[in-house]
């Protein structure tokens, strides 16, 4: 309730300055997909001029239900958009709360709420929170409820809605795949030998692999009616793979994990400093060996800021100054040392979780890394919010194994957490009024609501 009133004279007060890129997305993009939605609702286009953003309009289609319905527009929808973001993170602490406890649960969803890409998200019409819930959602799913066939069926059409929301979150199939395959642990019979009851995880799958046929048919439908992956209006931006997007993945870990860990290893809880040491004793080669891998790969990718070659963002202009030998080429030897440092800790969160969670989380974060090269953008708005999410539901996963008999968490592993959260939300709020409040307040230039359609994005990012 707090995240929403602080974002309320935001949404209400129709913030909107033309050099803010909130603003930019929501009245050039994303308002007039919704308003042209609207007037022939429920019915829609999938093409230019009604459908002018990058993605599938799954969060459109249902902003402009509330406009056909209601009538609402402007800062009324804006509302509704931001009651929507704060009751999906309501509920998404309600439910890690249940797993890790009231106090942890809200806590790990404290730097996700704090980053600005998710308040942006929040208090402008911007679709992303509305792909982070599927994320979430569906994540939950694999790790926490029992692959049954009658789990099949609701897992699937959550998939399908999400595809729809934005077409690249079909890499969630993965871990629900991944789910349903390893029903039984993986420390049982089947675990030890692979072709031992081969025929019987096939048998958990196949529910889960027809329930997930409508949204690989829609990514198919898509692809033919546009000719590619996103509108044709847009395949100039979007225009191939990128594999700088592996090497922001891991930095983007290593940069947060270090204040969810204590969370993760159960730091002040009894016994807890032998379980370390039995787990850094076990994992130490694996780390050694991503360490190693990460490294090879991010030294050979570009890792230099060019905004022109979709690497923009704080993160890539940070890690330029904080080089002190300057690139080699195209690489940053600073991202590459990082990257390594993301995928040594990565062997670590994983080593947290019990065998089957393990292999669910590493199909999300995989999955993701997979679908987020796919596109020839490497935004830090794109990898903040997914590390945000895959740290907390990490961390869950944890102390929910631990099953620590204990009515506190212990504040060594609250305050890193608190920490960051309160790091991130001054920053947001810096960021927020120096870039969109503020001119805004001082009567700069404007987006006019309804604009003219601008020419089709060129490669040179909004941001």
């Amino acid at each position: 309730m707090l995240y929403g009133l602080l974002l309320l004279p935001i949404a209400a007060l129709n913030v909107r300055y033309a050099g803010g890129r909130a603003t930019f997305d929501q009245v050039l993009f994303h308002q007039h997909t919704i308003e042209a939605m609207a007037q022939t609702w429920p019915l829609f286009r999938l093409t230019y001029p009604e459908h002018y953003v990058a993605m599938t309009p799954g969060y459109h289609w249902v902003l402009a239900g509330v406009v056909w319905l209601t009538g609402v527009t402007d800062a009324g929808l804006r509302l509704v958009g931001l009651a929507s973001s704060v009751a999906m993170f309501a509920l998404l602490g309600h439910l890690l709360g249940k797993r890790c406890g009231v106090v942890l649960g809200s806590m790990l969803v404290a730097p996700v709420l704090a980053s600005v890409y998710v308040a942006n998200s929040s208090a402008w019409l911007l679709a992303d929170n509305a792909g982070w819930m599927w994320v979430y959602l569906l994540t939950l799913a694999a790790l926490v409820c029992r692959p049954t066939g009658r789990w099949a069926l609701p897992v699937g059409v959550g998939l399908f809605l999400a595809v729809w929301t934005r077409q690249n979150l079909l890499f969630l199939a993965a871990p629900l795949w991944v789910a349903a395959w390893m029903r039984e642990s993986p420390d049982g019979p089947e675990g030890q030998n692979p072709l031992v009851g081969m025929s019987r995880r096939a048998r958990n799958l196949a529910p889960l692999a027809l329930a997930t046929l409508p949204a690989i048919a829609s990514l198919v439908y898509l692809y033919r009616l546009w000719g590619g992956f996103v509108p044709h209006e847009f395949q100039g931006q979007y225009d191939g793979a990128n594999p700088s997007n592996i090497a922001l993945q891991l930095v983007m870990l290593a940069g947060f994990s270090v204040f969810y860990l204590p969370a993760m290893l159960g730091v002040g809880e009894p016994g807890w400093t032998a379980r370390c040491q039995t787990l850094l004793r076990r994992a130490a080669p694996w780390m050694v060996l991503s360490a190693l891998v990460a490294g090879a790969v991010t030294a050979l990718v570009p890792t230099t800021p060019a905004p022109t070659q979709g690497r923009a963002g704080l993160v890539w202009s940070a890690a330029a100054r904080l080089n002190p030998f300057g690139p080699i080429g195209d690489c940053n030897p600073v991202m590459v040392v990082v990257a390594s440092a993301g995928a040594a800790l990565l062997v670590v969160i994983l080593a947290c979780a019990p065998p089957r969670q393990r292999w669910i989380l590493g199909a999300l974060f995989a999955g993701f890394a997979i679908a987020q090269g796919a596109s020839s953008e490497v935004w830090q708005r794109y990898h903040e919010p997914f590390a945000l999410l895959f740290l907390s539901i990490a961390t869950m996963v944890a102390a929910d194994a631990r099953r620590v008999p204990s009515k506190r968490t212990p504040k060594a592993q609250l305050v890193p957490i608190a920490v960051l959260a309160l790091g991130m939300a001054i920053t947001t709020g810096v960021v927020l009024w120096q870039r969109e409040v503020s001119p805004w307040r001082r009567g700069e230039n404007q987006i006019p609501i309804n604009a003219d359609l601008p020419e089709p994005p060129s490669d040179e990012p909004p941001e």
